[in-house]
């Protein structure tokens, strides 16, 4: 049974109130669910109070805890899991009687219950009087005017209501439905970027292949037939000069193209994996560049779905591409792994690091281009960390490795 403490060791009203606010509003962004986020919120409320358990019952249609669609979370700090099983039978038993879920849609305000042995029936005051129970209360979460979800507080003493109690629990209950909803955003907002993501890796594909197959033909067709004319012996040294400048130039253009369309798009990646294309990008990189890259990848080759190796590449790519820009280091290192259930990649160099300013701002805010390999690695489920020091800069990814692509590695 749950021990409350006696009504004179609680504090006082006032600063539970002030905690209370403060708790529904503390920062829930990285939440991976609205099961994450309501827990949160039973956690805060329980732990401001001093209330012993508490349960949240999501209403939406879309949203469940698991895929056999249940739709309820709790927290119970004070029993161990056997314990919370052995007892789950009884403490389900103290809704009985009442109907919590109407009550609080019906009024959208939260509703309080002073005594649970005259609002129960039978079995759920047996419940509450084993479980050492007496009042409880139902706090509506409202995003909008909609409301998401229903939580429950339970109480070993008669909770007491002041001019302030309704009011504060209603902007805590608006409070967790507004993180609902801006996770809510914040998903549909990853869906449009992962489609624009999606819609932008097909058209470099596309514009690759066009200009490796029309632009790329074209030029060679232009080469050869100026090499044809300058075979001509009538011509004049000067019309033979302009002959070999246009030469030049067309084999300039022709391996700009060339090295362009596999920048956009290496058609390696799609035939042979990412870690052949790596290879050769970065024997490229070398070559334009003059950066020592050092790569280090596992001997074994793993195919894995096209958009996570689209995103290693791309994370490679983009991260030697900041190098050469910015860095100005000489040299740079280039490490994937294969971990247990993941891949880590780290690439690091030893050049001027960030400026200071934008050390401590987020990846988004520093440039598009690690924004957008932040993008990239969020919609694979992954971790995307960035370090800065005066002697260099290094980037951490770790990517959830699928299945069948684990199973390779065994």
């Amino acid at each position: 049974m749950y021990r409350c403490k006696p009504e004179e060791e609680l504090q006082s009203k006032e600063p539970v109130y002030a905690r209370l606010l403060r708790t529904a509003k503390a920062p829930t962004e990285d939440a991976a669910s609205v099961s994450d986020v309501l827990l949160h919120g039973l956690r805060g409320v329980c732990d401001c109070t001093q209330w012993p358990f508490a349960y949240a019952r999501i209403l939406s249609q879309s949203d469940a805890l698991d895929s056999r669609g249940v739709k309820e979370v709790w927290h119970v700090p004070f029993l161990d899991p056997h314990g919370f099983r052995n007892k789950a039978i009884r403490m389900n038993r103290l809704r009985s009687g009442i109907d919590w879920h109407l009550r609080m849609v019906s009024t959208a305000r939260p509703t309080l219950l002073r005594d649970l042995e005259q609002e129960l029936d039978l079995s759920g005051q047996h419940a509450a009087r084993e479980l050492g129970l007496r009042s409880a209360l139902g706090m509506p979460v409202i995003a909008g005017e909609n409301i998401k979800a229903v939580c429950v507080f339970f109480s070993g003493v008669s909770i007491q209501q002041d001019a302030l109690f309704e009011e504060v629990f209603a902007a805590v209950g608006a409070a967790l439905g507004h993180v609902i909803e801006l996770q809510r955003c914040q998903e549909r907002l990853r869906e449009i970027t992962g489609r624009l993501m999606t819609l932008q890796d097909d058209e470099r594909r596309r514009l690759a292949r066009e200009l490796h197959d029309t632009t790329g033909q074209n030029l060679s067709a232009i080469v050869i037939n100026i090499e044809l004319l300058g075979r001509e012996q009538s011509l004049s040294p000067a019309v033979r000069a302009k002959l070999d400048e246009c030469a030049d130039l067309a084999r300039g253009s022709l391996q700009e193209v060339r090295t362009f369309s596999y920048v956009l798009h290496p058609p390696m990646l799609e035939e042979l994996g990412v870690f052949s294309a790596l290879r050769l990008f970065i024997e490229g990189f070398s070559e334009r560049s003059g950066i020592l890259v050092d790569l280090d990848l596992p001997e074994r080759s793993v195919r894995m779905p096209r958009d996570l190796e689209t995103t290693i590449y791309r994370v490679v790519q983009e991260s030697l591409s900041n190098v050469r820009k910015h860095s100005h280091s000489t040299t740079a290192k280039v490490r994937i792994s294969l971990d247990p259930g993941a891949i880590a990649i780290t690439v690091e160099d030893h050049g001027a690091g960030l400026p200071r300013p934008m050390q401590g701002a987020s990846p988004s805010k520093i440039g598009v281009g690690i924004g957008s390999m932040q993008e990239r690695v969020k919609l694979c489920g992954g971790r995307f960390q960035l370090h800065s020091r005066p002697t260099g800069t290094q980037l951490e990814v770790s990517l959830p490795l699928p299945q069948a692509a684990r199973a390779a590695t065994a």
